[in-house]
């Protein structure tokens, strides 16, 4: 336990690393929205590209969030588990 500890705090623990079982969907979802949006940026002008770039930005923030918190419960219910299986 202790040795899995010190690789995450040292960074060496990735796991987004390994395949994920939804990559081959989620590549041609991102493809789709790639020509989705170059298909809407040749039909605007300046100002809406702009307007469209702060949009991409926030939605980032807002991806961030959620996934942050994502890993936050993720961890916490692991440690549970692992307290409950020890008290046991």
């Amino acid at each position: 336990m202790s040795d899995i500890l010190k690789k995450l705090w040292n960074g060496e623990l990735e796991p987004w690393s390994e395949k994920w079982e939804k990559e081959s969907e989620v590549r041609e979802l991102m493809g789709l929205l790639e020509r989705h949006k170059e298909s809407l940026e040749s039909e605007l002008g300046e100002k809406g590209k702009d307007t469209l770039k702060k949009y991409e930005d926030c939605y980032m923030e807002i991806e961030n969030l959620g996934c942050e918190d994502a890993f936050i419960k993720g961890f916490t219910l692991g440690v549970k588990l692992v307290a409950q299986s020890l008290i046991k």
